[in-house]
Parts: structure tokens; sequence; C-alpha cells
């Protein structure tokens, strides 16, 4: 017979507030401090120097998560959100956090992660030479995409943790194109007898384009913070070796690959969210769009050998949030059939990027560069890419 987890709902709707001093900062952007037993608590819109009382919502033996029912004591360093629905709205979590406490949060969790996840010691992590710093100039107003929910007279997004709809008349993060067609879409949106979905889109033309009650990203996959991609994109293509052939995985429209069509002499952008068809904007001949997954398009590669003697090849991987999971061991194997003797790998969750390293590493790579990127001001999401070069080529 199966033993029932005890259920703690009942007890922690039963139970006193409790006052903690928060030490720091998780990666996953809630203030940390412990109770008087030493467990662990978690606490959302918290920062370092803050000495809260605390209604605790989840409690496990190690650690526990709770909300914040009082700021006994604000840290020297909080300063006043300029949003007036921070802490209500699920987008930022940051914005009573200096910026550059910020990013050093974020740079210093990158490093933990290739740590504590044991992909490289103090010996083998790249020196600072080879460590690139990338913050944000723009921590307001960078986001081109947003999505939105409405019903009758109010529009916004959910709030944290739930689907209530926290309703606003602008969004601090959103470009300012992006905010000044929000009284219009609501208006628009009032024709809809129920709760609906909107995405925003400031377009490369300027224009904001609608797309009501899709999935997201519909349109395509376009990172968020325009200024940062293209340090992204400047970043690798300074890596990428002239003359030899590129493949881009999980290349989607080719973000990444288009501009270095010039440079080397054949590019397949492989995903599942290709173009469907090609448009007079689209990349020279020598550019080869597949709809296709990546694990089962380099097998069938690796099995013809045909590309492989075109080789050695550069690999450009910037996977979904979770990485490469599973199919990591297997594409690391297929480049290396291949005669690939470049990765540069990308990352917007730093623990399956330190995890897809950490496979690259034990299958004979060598981790030369990491770069930090900033994409996203006021939260605790950070991009990551990484150089890798094949040993014993």
């Amino acid at each position: 017979m199966k033993r029932r987890t005890p259920d703690n709902r009942h007890s922690l709707h039963n139970s006193r507030p409790i006052i903690i001093d928060i030490i720091d900062l998780s990666r996953g952007g809630a203030g940390f401090g412990r109770d008087e037993k030493g467990r662990a608590i978690f606490v959302p819109f918290t920062m370092p120097g803050d000495t809260v009382k605390v209604k605790l919502t989840k409690a496990k033996s190690k650690f526990a998560e709770g909300h914040i029912v009082e700021i006994i004591t604000p840290s020297p360093q909080r300063i006043d959100a300029p949003c007036p629905v921070f802490s209500q709205c699920g987008g930022c979590q940051w914005q009573h956090i200096p910026y550059e406490q910020q990013w050093a949060t974020k740079k210093q969790g990158v490093i933990n992660s290739l740590m504590l996840g044991k992909v490289l010691t103090e010996a083998t992590m790249p020196d600072s030479k080879h460590t690139h710093e990338f913050p944000a100039t723009n921590q307001w107003h960078y986001r081109n995409r947003i999505q939105l929910r409405g019903f009758k007279d109010e529009i916004g997004f959910y709030e944290y943790q739930s689907n209530k709809l926290i309703p606003i008349r602008n969004c601090k993060i959103s470009h300012e194109k992006i905010n000044d067609v929000l009284e219009s879409v609501k208006k628009k949106g009032r024709e809809f007898k129920k709760p609906y979905k909107v995405e925003l889109n400031l377009e490369l033309d300027g224009s904001v384009s609608e797309i009501w009650n899709d999935e997201h990203a519909s349109s395509g996959f376009r990172q968020v913070n325009d200024e940062q991609n293209e340090k992204l994109k400047s970043w690798i293509s300074d890596r990428v070796p002239d003359g030899q052939p590129l493949l881009d995985l999980f290349g989607g429209a080719g973000n990444l690959s288009i501009p270095l069509i010039d440079r080397v002499p054949e590019i397949h952008c492989v995903d599942l969210s290709v173009p469907m068809t090609e448009t007079s904007t689209s990349p020279a001949t020598r550019f080869h769009f597949h709809r296709s997954s990546v694990e089962p398009w380099l097998q069938t590669q690796a099995s013809a050998n045909k590309l492989k003697k075109k080789g050695p090849w550069t690999a450009i991987i910037d996977p979904p949030r979770d990485g490469l999971g599973k199919d990591g061991e297997n594409v690391a194997k297929y480049l290396h059939d291949l005669n690939a003797n470049t990765i540069l790998i990308v990352g917007c969750k730093t623990d399956p990027w330190s995890r897809d390293i950490g496979h690259l590493i034990n299958q004979g790579w060598h981790l030369k560069e990491i770069a930090i990127f900033d994409f996203f001001p006021q939260t605790h999401h950070v991009e990551s890419a990484a150089l890798l070069i094949r040993i014993n080529q």
C-alpha cells in the first residue's frame, strides 16, 4: 500500500507568521533566510538586509516558502519599485533591487551553477580574460514582445502564481511603442464576450502587431531584448571560424546564423519552428532550413556521412529553456561523428545549460570561454553562452 504524503496545508493555514532576516538572493529570484532551526526559507520580493514577517505557504523538512506579511526593517539598499503593481504582477521579481546588485547576483549564479554542478572546478573555470560580461544598458522599456490577458474594461497580466488578472495602464519593461497602443488594444478587446489573450510585437519597422487568442509566440520565436540580442550575435560571430560550414541547431528563423552567411560556405538551420516557406528576404541558396527535431536529424546526417566530408563543422546550439535534456549525450556523439570542432552553446536557464556543457566536457570538449548576458532586467532570468573546442583534433 502506497504511503500518503502528509498534507501540511491545514497546519500552515493555522500557523503563526515568523520573523527572519534575509541574507541572500536565490537564483530563482526569491530572497533567502533561515528560521530558528536553520531551515532555509525562500520569500519572493525580499532582498538581503530585509527583516520580514513571513507567512509560510509551503514547508518541507529542509526548506520552506512563504510570502511577506510585513517588512519590519527594509534593507538600506532597497529601492522603490516604479511599477504600481509590482509584487502583484507575475512579470518582474527584482524592481526593488538596485540594478548593480541584480547583475552581480546573475553573474555569480552562472558561476555557481558550473561549480556546484561539478561541471568545472576553480582550476578549470575560464579566467576573467575568458569570461565576458554584458549587463543591460537599458534596464527599462526593453521588451519587444508581451502577452496580455483581458476581459471587459481590463487588460493586464496574471498575478504572481495565479490566474487572477492584474490590470495595467503601462508596463515599465515593455517598449514605449507597445505601451502607446495599450489603450486602443483594450478597446478592441471589449468586443470579446470571454476573457482573451493578445500578444503585442514590436516589428523591425517600428510598428506594433497584434495576435489575438493564439499560442505563445505563434508568429515565431524572437529574443525579447533587441539590444542584448545584437551583443549575443556579435559575441558568437567573433568566435565562428571563417570558411568553416555551420550547423545552427534549434536555430528558429536563423537569428544567430543568418548574419554569418557571407563568412561561411554552408549553413544548415534545424528546428521544428523554421519558416514554412522561403521569402524574398530568405538567405542565399547555401543556407538551408530543415523543419525537424534536432537529435534525429543529426543522427540521419551522421549515418549518411555526407556532411562529415564537408567538415570540420561549427555548431551553434540554442535549445529551449530545459536544454538538450536526455538527447544531450547523443547530440554530442553525432557532432563528433560529423567532425565538428567548435561549439557555441546558448542557454536561457542556467542549470540545464551547465548540465549540457558537462555532457560535452565528458565527451572530449574543452570549455574555452563563457559569456553572460542580461536580456531580462528586473527579473532573475539570465542568458549565457559558451565556446567549446574539440580536444585532440
